[in-house]
């Protein structure tokens, strides 16, 4: 007798029927079976998100995957073969990579920190000093107050010199240090001449080094318990420097 296909199917049936109520007279059995399906279950759930053959579908290439310059043949373009130029430093023009611009026009200058500054000398000729730099008490004012530079106790009328080569870049009367004079120099530093009688010097002149540029006198309002006297100040950049600390 020939097997039709819905025989099969109750045969079938009959035995999975059979197979289950015997699975429920053995508790033991069935809890391996279930033990075993959990475990079948987690394992091709981890070779899937693996990517395991066969479970994640065909491979396919990602777009992270591709060098810049596969990306680029992609398009169309020649990766490029220039080849950067080594950094040489801040070198000045015309000079070699890693050494000093030269001075300009023989300026004296002198090596702090591996940096270019000019060589200073103090503008005035056996000055004492009257006031020192920081936090200094006014006598004039009564209270402390931030001095940015000296105070140089000299004659009426003595003779104030630039204290380095440089261009002036301002002459102007101060409401509160007197005549002023500003000048320029190389490295980023300038010079403050205050406290003036007299200025010889006009903006944008150059000057030399020990050039005159004026005379002391006692026009500062501020500073007027130190007689006469040349307010001097070094700044580099926004920062005041202690001239003792480069002129000594």
């Amino acid at each position: 007798m020939q097997e039709t296909p819905q025989s099969g199917q109750s045969r079938l049936a009959g035995r999975l029927a059979g197979w289950m109520a015997r699975m429920r007279g053995r508790p033991a059995l069935r809890s391996l079976v279930g033990f075993a399906v959990l475990v079948a279950v987690f394992i091709g759930s981890y070779l899937y998100f693996q990517g395991w053959p066969g479970l994640s579908g065909p491979e396919t290439a990602s777009l992270d995957e591709q060098t810049p310059l596969e990306t680029g043949a992609d398009q169309g373009v020649a990766p490029s073969t220039a080849t950067p130029e080594p950094m040489t430093g801040q070198a000045g023009a015309g000079t070699e990579a890693g050494t000093p611009a030269q001075p300009r026009d023989n300026v004296p200058t002198r090596e702090v920190t591996g940096e270019t500054t000019p060589a200073f000398i103090w503008p005035v000729a056996s000055g004492k000093t009257a006031m020192g730099f920081g936090w200094q008490y006014s006598e004039t004012m009564g209270d402390w107050r931030w001095h940015p530079g000296v105070d140089l106790a000299v004659e009426e009328g003595a003779q104030v010199v630039a204290a380095a080569d440089g261009r002036v870049v301002a002459v102007h009367r101060d409401p509160d240090r007197g005549l002023t004079v500003t000048i320029e120099h190389d490295g980023g530093y300038r010079t403050v001449y205050a406290s003036l009688a007299e200025a010889t010097v006009e903006a944008g002149q150059q000057v030399r080094r020990g050039q005159a540029i004026g005379k002391a006198g006692q026009s500062a309002r501020i500073e007027a318990s130190a007689g006469t006297h040349v307010h001097f100040e070094i700044w580099r950049g926004d920062e005041a420097v202690d001239p003792q600390t480069l002129i000594g």
